[in-house]
């Protein structure tokens, strides 16, 4: 008999039966197995991603939001809406942008704390981003986008005669571009630029 086969009779018939060898993968199947692990860590890197972005836009939208709300109920009850800071300034961090750190809501300047605190604004928590609020009547001192830091202009064709935009700033990753993200009463909306800097 040879090593590889053998012979069985069975009912006079001869017949061949090989051995079964023992075998490794092939080098198709390793390369289908790395292919895949590759997409597979493609797409956690991607969705791991998006998450981080989302996590790092969540602090400006919130605040925006809450100061927003905040102006209403002001203005429900004064008849106007309150100025708080000018464009120029990045609340809690002064006039300059803040840049990869963070700080205490209640770290900044006394009178603009004392303007967010009769709003009712006060985050409980560290804040990443420099917050400005701008408040007026008619339509002489609305920002203009480079006041602002934007490419694009507000929607002031909303006849107003109260008006305020708030703007939220920060050079998260100190490479000079800011993301920055503008609430408006001319506008539901929120706009983000530069929001995955």
């Amino acid at each position: 008999m040879s090593g590889l086969a053998h012979t069985l009779l069975r009912d006079g018939v001869v017949l061949r039966k090989r051995e079964s060898r023992e075998r490794g993968f092939t080098l198709i199947e390793l390369m289908v197995v790395v292919a895949i692990i590759a997409v597979l860590s493609a797409l956690a890197v991607y969705g791991v991603r998006r998450y981080v972005v989302a996590a790092a836009t969540s602090e400006p939208m919130e605040i925006i939001n809450s100061i927003r709300a905040a102006e209403e109920s002001y203005k429900d009850e004064t008849f106007g809406y309150l100025q708080v800071s000018t464009m120029s300034s990045y609340f809690p961090f002064g006039t300059t942008v803040p840049t990869n750190k963070k700080m205490s809501w209640d770290g900044g300047s006394a009178t603009e704390l004392a303007l967010y605190n009769q709003l009712g604004v006060h985050p409980s928590t560290v804040v990443q981003f420099g917050y400005a609020c701008s408040a007026g009547k008619g339509s002489t001192g609305i920002p203009t986008a480079a006041q602002l830091g934007i490419h694009t202009t507000l929607n002031t064709t909303v006849s107003a005669t109260d008006w305020y935009v708030v703007r939220a700033a920060s050079d998260r990753d100190g490479n000079g571009v800011l993301a920055t993200f503008v609430g408006s009463n001319f506008t539901d909306q929120i706009y983000g630029e530069n929001d995955t800097e």
